[in-house]
């Protein structure tokens, strides 16, 4: 995950120089960073094309939490963790278009989501027998195993659509996003190990989110209305906070 963000900000880097070198863009100027602007005369309508903004930080909780089918019988009963601290988020929106109106603006784009979760107890993780995924205790024997990352974790495309008004520096915004699970997996670590079950998840997942941002930062919160995990097991959804950086 943290060479995923430092190749996400290498890239950016990359872009913008280049960017620089043909356009005579600023780079300490953060409109021209973050915008490629493609208006024309004196249009009451603007237009613009951001590239590898905006980014998000977050942690996300479980909510309406049931479990059904082959969690419902699991020994294990309440193995999902509903500690927010402990479920990562980070998206980045690859492609971002905004139509500019005033102080109103839509956008739309493409973002590129991931999201790790833990579990109620450390030692625990999935394991999938035939159609069925079970959740298990990880054998005391592997004597090298730390108790600590053991997880499950989602990759998401999604399209976000965002509706906002802006006053001066201040903006807030309100939106949704449809996103498609591109990969599903559960993992440990010390030693490594990491099965793959994209099946446990939901195939689609459907968003509704507002935020506030001044400048450059800013928060959001976001919910999930669509079950998190394939509905024959469970109906949680997310309820996600964090940090907007390039809204």
């Amino acid at each position: 995950m943290k060479k995923l963000i430092l190749l996400s900000f290498a890239a950016l880097a990359l872009s913008a120089a280049a960017f620089a070198q043909d356009r005579e863009i600023d780079l300490r100027n953060w409109e021209d960073f973050n915008k490629i602007d493609l208006s024309k005369g004196r249009t009451r309508v603007d237009t613009g094309l951001s590239f590898a903004f905006p980014m998000n930080f977050a942690w996300t909780t479980l909510t309406n939490i049931n479990y059904k089918g082959d969690w419902a019988g699991s020994d294990l009963a309440g193995f999902l963790n509903f500690d927010t601290g402990r479920n990562f988020v980070y998206g980045l929106q690859l492609i971002d278009v905004n139509i500019h109106y005033g102080a109103l603006y839509l956008s739309a784009g493409l973002r590129w989501t991931f999201m790790d979760f833990t579990f109620k107890d450390n030692q625990t993780s999935i394991k999938q027998v035939g159609n069925s995924f079970v959740p298990y205790r990880i054998p005391t024997e592997i004597s090298n195993y730390d108790y600590r990352k053991s997880k499950i974790h989602s990759t998401y495309f999604g399209l976000p659509v965002r509706l906002g008004v802006n006053f001066g520096k201040a903006t807030f915004y309100a939106g949704g996003s449809i996103e498609y699970l591109v990969n599903g997996y559960a993992k440990y670590k010390r030693p490594v190990s990491r099965a793959q079950m994209k099946a446990l998840f939901n195939p689609i997942r459907a968003t509704v989110e507002g935020g506030f941002s001044y400048g450059i930062l800013g928060v959001f919160v976001q919910y999930g209305l669509t079950s998190l995990f394939a509905q024959d097991l469970s109906d949680a959804r997310t309820l996600t906070f964090g940090i907007l950086l390039g809204l």
